[in-house]
C-alpha cells in the first residue's frame, strides 16, 4: 500500500490515477474454500472501482464492494 501511496505521487503530474484495491475474503484455493465471496463477484466489484478511478481518488484505498477503506 506504500508503494502504490507512493506512486500515485509520483504519477500525479502525468495524469495517471492508482488504485489500491482489496479483493476481500474470496473464495479460492488459497484460502481453502473458506472466503466469503466468489472470485467473479470480487473481480466485477475490482472493475468498477477501476472504472470509478480518478485523479481525486488516486492513491485511496478501495474494498471491492465500494467501501474506503482506511490505511
Amino acid at each position: 500500500n506504500a508503494a502504490g501511496k507512493s506512486l500515485s505521487h509520483d504519477l500525479r503530474g502525468k495524469g495517471i490515477s492508482v488504485a489500491l484495491l482489496h479483493p476481500g475474503y474470496v473464495r479460492t484455493d488459497m484460502t481453502w474454500g473458506s472466503g466469503e465471496v466468489e472470485p467473479e463477484f470480487a473481480a466485477t466489484g475490482l472493475v468498477q472501482r477501476m472504472d470509478e478511478l480518478t485523479m481525486d481518488t488516486s492513491g485511496s484505498f478501495w474494498h471491492a464492494q465500494g467501501a474506503e477503506l482506511p490505511w
